[in-house]
């Protein structure tokens, strides 16, 4: 919309709201030297903040008022205020049915330099309704965007506030429409604003964006990411090296002897780095203590809001210095010594978070950084897990880099040697890592290397075991391995959730119907169903809905729901129950079934594919130091199809490990105990190391456990006492 039509727009909205809330139309109370509003109703004039307060309460018992006060600073010998401020807080009700609105710049309400001011209007009135437009009425400085509140009395009783944004290009009659339909609104958003059903505290910010119910629920969310800590308790904020009217020094287009390049907030770029001088650059002497340091982080102070999603953030290095900052840029130093993950999460934060514009002051199109207000920004700090994630990444990173630097550097020497033989050799043979680190890291990009070297061993051997049947053919053989691989997956998955439940204290009702099929007796063990009935009630059982964001269940609970993998799970069961019951598929149909059931267990891996940050660990020998207080635990990863895995050692925190078990090893450093669920032991068969898992109770006080990997067999009386602890047999009659 242009000037002219934003106004008009403003005008049938202010009407609009009038008749709503106060049953008709505004006497205009303006002041002489304020903004003007080509409002065609009845008004009134002043010149000084007391007299306008005066005329609006003297008006109040006969009706609503508008009151447009001057925006102008209001100085006295006692105090130097805004206008707006002395004339709005003279005003008093005179019945419990007044209502007064009044025409502000946007930040007398939105930002943080407000506050006072909107503490005080509470003494007599509450907000019911924020309206904002970018329109400059005439009289008004330019860049300030207008707000106007509808004022009613303050009651003990709740009073819901609207929030309304007139859209700069937007139909007109959608947005009359979509506003009449929020003034009777109770809660909720509507296209273009929403209702609060309750006051915000006093003094809050009332601010369109930080009190959208979106971005409350998206700041609430937030902890998801770790604890958030204010900005301010992460990084200082030091004063500019050159700032206009301090002292400041002279400033020169080309560098001059004990000069320094000055930043400027456009020399910050999108993509983290800063421009490099050119002939708008500018110089000055400034003294070192002023200049910018390796590791600051700098922003521009005002950006347009129509400039992308991501913040300008750039980094300062060695290489950039050196260099001193303008007003135009705020600086970020660390208060503390902070670690890399602690660091690249506030930078990813700042750069990339729209929760960031919602805390800083809007002027007009811009978005303006004050430092105070940018200081109490809430940043997520990350967890032990996601720690460990992001000094992966930082790693990766970092290995990928020097990779691209030797390379680079090989490549620039192909011709420095004298002897072209000797070039050749010399490039062949320091070529070869590289072309070997770069054909391992491609491996990566295929899935099934992945599942083969990444994924649990008994998921990874069952997989292996599938390709290489596939490979010699598509047989019955490897349309079976396929279904068992996929039964497999679910029932590791299936135990492993039950084991954390366990730990958790969380029931999984789906456990007593297996209790009871067990009790039974008999060599009739649980299958597929069973590892399908645990993974459901998981992802939709209520005691799993309120999960904490890092609470590896979560990860259970999410990968097997969505219609594409529910459809791919509910066919592999079926090809599963088809086969026990002899109805197999017919000789002509294998090619197209084994394709089928090989696409849905690819649908089935590809959702758990976080298994591949949780390694399964056999836990060998606890040597435990008490004065210490450390564990030293050695250990073996069973990650990948290989059976042969070296011993590693670690230090734990605890002495409550168990040798000879199993554990699930999460990014936080922590192991969780998964006997008995998953038993690790030498098989009496194939004398091979297995994992196990009960399969029926033959006898009274007698288990059947059986392999993941083969579908071996050992029955262990032993056992009885720890399934029967943990809820998956009972005796007869108890």
């Amino acid at each position: 919309m242009n000037q002219g039509t934003g106004e008009t727009v403003l005008l049938r909205l202010l009407r609009l709201a009038f008749e709503e809330i106060a049953g008709g139309e505004p006497v205009v109370v303006a002041a002489d030297s304020g903004p003007q509003l080509s409002h065609g109703w009845q008004s009134r004039s002043g010149t000084s903040p007391a007299d306008l307060a005066s005329l609006v309460t003297s008006l109040l018992p006969d009706g609503p008022v508008l009151l447009i006060p001057s925006w102008a600073r209001h100085i006295t010998p006692e105090r130097s205020q805004n206008a707006y401020e002395a004339t709005v807080l003279d005003i008093q009700p005179t019945s419990s049915e007044s209502i007064v609105a009044v025409v502000l710049p946007g930040g007398a309400l939105a930002t943080d330099r407000g506050e006072a001011f909107r503490e005080q209007i509470g003494r007599f009135w509450q907000p019911v309704l924020v309206l904002y437009a970018d329109v400059v009425p005439d009289g008004s400085r330019a860049g300030l965007s207008l707000a106007t509140v509808f004022l009613a009395v303050r009651s003990s009783g709740p009073k819901p506030l609207r929030f309304f944004r007139i859209p700069p290009q937007e139909d007109e009659q959608a947005v009359s429409k979509d506003f009449t339909a929020l003034l009777r609104r109770r809660g909720g958003t509507g296209a273009f604003g929403y209702v609060l059903a309750e006051q915000p505290g006093a003094g809050r910010r009332l601010s369109f964006d930080l009190n959208h119910p979106d971005t409350t629920k998206r700041w609430k969310e937030l902890g998801v990411w770790g604890t958030p800590v204010p900005l301010g308790d992460l990084f200082k904020t030091p004063l500019p090296g050159v700032i206009p009217g301090r002292d400041s020094p002279p400033t020169y287009n080309e560098p001059q002897p004990q000069t320094v390049r000055v930043l400027s907030g456009r020399d910050v770029r999108r993509d983290g780095t800063l421009a490099v001088p050119d002939d708008s650059s500018r110089y000055a002497e400034v003294p070192p203590e002023k200049q910018l340091k390796a590791g600051d982080i700098v922003l521009p102070r005002i950006f347009s809001e129509m400039v992308g999603r991501n913040i300008a953030v750039a980094e300062v290095t060695e290489d950039d210095l050196p260099l001193a900052a303008s007003a135009s840029v705020v600086i970020l130093r660390e208060a503390t010594p902070l670690s890399g993950p602690q660091r690249l999460m506030a930078l990813l934060f700042l750069r990339a978070s729209p929760l960031v514009r919602t805390y800083l002051d809007r002027l007009g199109g811009n978005v303006q950084i004050r430092t105070p207000t940018f200081r109490r920004v809430p940043v997520p700090q990350p967890d032990e897990t996601l720690t460990a994630t992001l000094e992966g990444l930082e790693a990766a990173r970092d290995r990928l880099q020097q990779w691209h630097n030797e390379s680079e550097g090989l490549l620039s020497s192909v011709f420095h040697d004298e002897n072209a033989a000797d070039a050749r050799r010399r490039i062949m043979q320091s070529g070869r890592l590289l072309r070997m680190r770069a054909d391992a890291a491609g491996l990566l990009d295929d899935f099934s290397h992945q599942v083969r070297t990444r994924y649990p061993h008994p998921v990874a051997y069952r997989w292996s075991r599938a390709q290489v049947l596939l490979s010699n053919g598509a047989d019955g053989s490897a349309y079976d391995a396929i279904l068992e691989a996929a039964e497999v997956l679910l029932c590791y998955c299936a135990l492993v959730a039950l084991a954390l439940a366990q730990e958790a204290g969380l029931r999984i009702g789906a456990l007593a119907d297996l209790r009871k099929r067990l009790s039974r007796g008999g060599t009739n063990g649980p299958g597929f169903g069973d590892w399908t009935a645990i993974l459901q009630e998981v992802a939709t059982g209520k005691a799993f809905r309120n999960l904490d964001g890092g609470d590896h269940l979560t990860e259970f609970r999410d990968a097997f729901t969505g219609t594409e993998v529910i459809a791919a799970r509910q066919a592999l069961a079926l090809r599963r129950n088809d086969e026990a019951h002899l109805r197999g598929v017919e000789v002509e149909d294998l090619p197209d079934a084994i394709a089928e059931a090989q696409a849905d267990l690819t649908t089935l891996l590809q959702r758990a594919s976080f298994l591949a940050d949780l390694p399964l660990v056999h836990v060998n020998r606890v040597r435990w130091d008490s004065l210490r207080k450390v564990a030293r635990v050695e250990f073996e990863e069973l990650t990948g199809d290989n059976v042969l895995v070296p011993v590693r050692e670690r230090t734990y925190g605890s002495s409550d490990l168990e040798a000879g078990s199993l554990y699930l090893a999460t990014e936080d450093g922590r192991l969780h105990l998964l006997r008995p669920f998953l038993i690790r032991q030498r098989c009496a068969k194939c004398r091979g190391w297995e994992t196990l898992h009960i399969d029926s109770v033959p006898h009274v006080a007698t288990v059947q456990i059986k392999s993941l990997e083969r579908g071996h067999t050992i029955q262990d009386p032993q056992l009885w006492d720890a399934f029967e602890h943990v809820g998956l047999v009972e005796r007869p009659g108890s």
